[in-house]
């Protein structure tokens, strides 16, 4: 029975490491820099984010491009998270960590996309909603984890998408790569966490 399902297994799992780059990835970074608009105050924020929401077809391209892939992709991480074996305590390693990490950032990383979209989506997409939200200590909270937890998965699933692939196959290229991925998970939390500070004011 594991024979014939291993095949379907090896193209789910490069399936979902690929979603996780493109678009979903690829996505977040964009959406993290957009929101820098946020610092030029709540016209420029608003006037930015009602542009996009007024893009004709919006609705089907985030349907077809984010939302179905960030479903995909949690649903099999999940199932990845259930059915997975950690030996963090048998070997204290690094990477075992990433793997502990990697998995509670991407559970957690859900429930704050689900939660993010909910309160937009069916509440007011503009700068004094989410003030509103990140005010609050326990919002701001919330949301300070769901940027750093959003952008390690994703760096952090660069760096295994690389092994993956086979683009990285000895360990320097893995490590070289490792800094790389360090630094990319460096400069787009600091965007995020700029991002939130703008609603602070």
């Amino acid at each position: 029975m594991s024979s014939v399902q291993s095949p379907y297994h090896f193209l789910i799992r490069r399936i979902h490491s690929l979603l996780g780059l493109l678009p979903i990835g690829v996505f977040l970074t964009f959406h993290l820099f957009l929101n820098l608009s946020a610092q030029g105050g709540a016209a420029q924020y608003d006037k930015v984010i009602g542009t996009m929401r007024n893009f004709p077809g919006i609705f089907v391209i985030e349907l077809i491009v984010i939302f179905m892939p960030i479903a995909v992709h949690a649903v099999y991480g999940t199932w990845v998270v259930y059915t997975g074996q950690s030996n963090l305590l048998k070997y204290r390693y690094a990477r075992n960590w990433f793997y502990i990490i990697q998995r509670v950032s991407g559970l957690y990383t859900v429930v704050f996309v689900i939660t993010h979209v909910w309160a937009l989506r069916v509440g007011e997409a503009s700068f004094a909603a989410l003030q509103h939200l990140v005010t609050n200590p326990w919002g701001l909270v919330f949301y300070a984890l769901g940027i750093i937890f959003a952008v390690f998965h994703f760096a952090n699933g660069l760096w295994a998408f690389a092994i993956t692939w086979g683009l990285t196959i000895g360990p320097q290229s893995q490590k070289i790569w490792s800094y790389v991925c360090t630094l990319l998970f460096i400069v787009i939390t600091v965007v995020g966490l700029s991002d939130l500070s703008a609603f602070l004011r």
